[in-house]
């Protein structure tokens, strides 16, 4: 090559390092601020222990939001079923797969924003009280032992939300997903979170 062609191909691949530098550069410091939308996650058993206890208190909800009766004698209550069956979808939300959540954009724009507002969801404690709290509000629709399914939805989530809580304090195994990390990887093609491998490969 001459010598003024050999020096626009060193300044040309140059500055496409240059360039990869900065957009990496530019794509971890994105990353760092995205560090909000991890979410701590727990084993499988726990994970599909806490789907479990949330589906049967969908189920509860539904079940009982089904009856037009209740919607015109007690209205205030069936905006309530109306709210647990909204915080038992929730449930499912976080405790699923995120791979599965980002392939539904409004489920993914929805866990979004509750990340950003509510970000005590992406902690296992804070998960831990507010499974602990619909499972309380189900004890205080409970007035005897013949709603032994509201029971067992209180039960179940409390259960859940206790375990959470041992998650939370170390007590119980858990692991941090790393919802922003992946997309960031898949994104750019390159490994940002040093694990050796890109999320999505």
């Amino acid at each position: 090559l001459k010598p003024s062609c050999r020096d626009r191909v060193y300044r040309l691949v140059r500055g496409t390092t240059t360039c990869e530098t900065s957009a990496m550069d530019s794509a971890k410091e994105a990353l760092k601020e995205l560090r909000g939308l991890n979410i701590e996650q727990g084993p499988v058993l726990l994970r599909f222990l806490a789907l479990f206890a949330a589906l049967a208190s969908l189920g509860c909800a539904v079940f009982l939001m089904i009856n037009p009766k209740n919607a015109v004698e007690h209205p205030v209550m069936y905006v309530l079923y109306g709210y647990i069956a909204l915080f038992a979808s929730t449930t499912m939300l976080f405790e699923a797969k995120h791979e599965w959540i980002e392939k539904v954009s409004l489920l993914d724009r929805y866990q979004n924003m509750l990340i950003q507002y509510c970000g005590f969801l992406t902690v296992m404690g804070g998960r831990g009280l507010f499974y602990l709290f619909q499972g309380t509000l189900w004890l205080s629709f409970s007035d005897s032992l013949g709603e032994i399914i509201n029971i067992g939805a209180a039960m179940a989530l409390s259960f859940v939300g206790v375990l959470h809580l041992f998650a939370h304090w170390n007590i119980m195994p858990h692991h941090i997903a790393q919802k922003a990390v992946s997309a960031a990887e898949r994104a750019v093609g390159k490994d940002l979170n040093g694990d050796g491998r890109i999320s999505g490969e």
